[in-house]
Parts: C-alpha cells; structure tokens; sequence
C-alpha cells in the first residue's frame, strides 16, 4: 500500500484471527457510516462523537483518507480512520473504535499496527492522534504500543471542551 498523489491505495481486505474468530479487514464504504455510528454509539455509551454527516464527509474527501472496518460475520466490531497530513509529512489517526466486547483482546492494536506498517512503508517516520485526556486506557495502550505525549491540546474537543492529548509514535 503506498500513498499516490495524496491517496493512499492499494489496499486488499484481509482476513485475521483474534480470539479464535476470523475477522474480515476491509475498507469502508458509505454504506457502511451508519454502522461506525453505531459503533461509537456502544463505545461512548450512547453519544457518538462522531456523526454519520462526519464519516461520510471523511470518506468522500478520498485523497489520503483510509477508513477500515473490521468484521465477524458481516457485522462491523471495530474501525479505524487515517489521514495523511502532507504538512506534517505523517499519518494521522482520525478516529480509532472497538466495541467492547472486543477489546482488550488485541484488534485496537492490530489496527494501530497496520497504519503503523503503512507509515513505515512510505517513509513518513510519524503515527499521530489525539486522546481525551480523561480515557486513561486508550492513552496505555497507545503508550504500550510506542506512543509518546507531545502536549497538551486545551478545550479541544467541541462536545465538552475537555483537553485532549497529541501523542506521536516515531517509527
């Protein structure tokens, strides 16, 4: 997979096993917004960050934007969103989600792992997201993954002005 006029492509769904169950990795389509929607929804205990208006505006900005979702049986369980940032000169992680039925059983990090892999693959050296300063347990796993704090991001997020934390993994 490879970044080609600001549009990372090349990207084949997979098939995983985490848990003893195959899981289907492929990319998102606009039929699938509802779903991450509905994802965020079990995650965030009823309130999406995110609204479907905002999955389907990432999606169809296409150029380096790379949405996978994760599937058992047809049924999204989990996603993530990357964007290429040419002033940055990284990756970006835009929106990570796992219901929690399934985590802490290691597809989060799988699906960390593989946008890391595509930094590497296209020599950009920078993982990057943002965190809620108050969700402790995404901020260890991505510091367990290589993850460093670089600062502080005050009243950043729009719902509940609560500060967020920029974090960086250099690989």
């Amino acid at each position: 997979m490879f970044l080609k006029s600001k549009k990372i492509e090349g990207f084949s769904e997979r098939r995983i096993e985490i848990a003893n169950t195959q899981i289907l990795i492929r990319q998102v389509d606009l039929e699938d917004t509802k779903k991450l929607v509905a994802i965020e929804e079990a995650v965030y205990t009823g309130s999406a960050p995110w609204n479907q208006f905002a999955f389907v505006s990432e999606i169809n900005q296409g150029r380096g934007n790379l949405y996978l979702s994760a599937n058992v049986g047809g049924k999204a369980i989990a996603f993530i969103g990357i964007s290429y940032r040419k002033r940055q000169h990284d990756l970006h992680i835009t929106n990570i989600a796992v219901l929690p039925i399934w985590q802490n059983k290691g597809l989060g990090s799988y699906l960390i792992k593989f946008a890391g892999q595509l930094v590497k693959e296209n020599n950009l050296g920078i993982l990057s997201l943002e965190v809620r300063r108050s969700n402790r347990k995404a901020r260890k796993l991505y510091e367990t993954l290589g993850f460093k704090e670089i600062q502080e991001l005050p009243s950043y997020y729009d719902d509940d002005h609560e500060d967020a934390i920029e974090m960086e993994w250099c690989l």
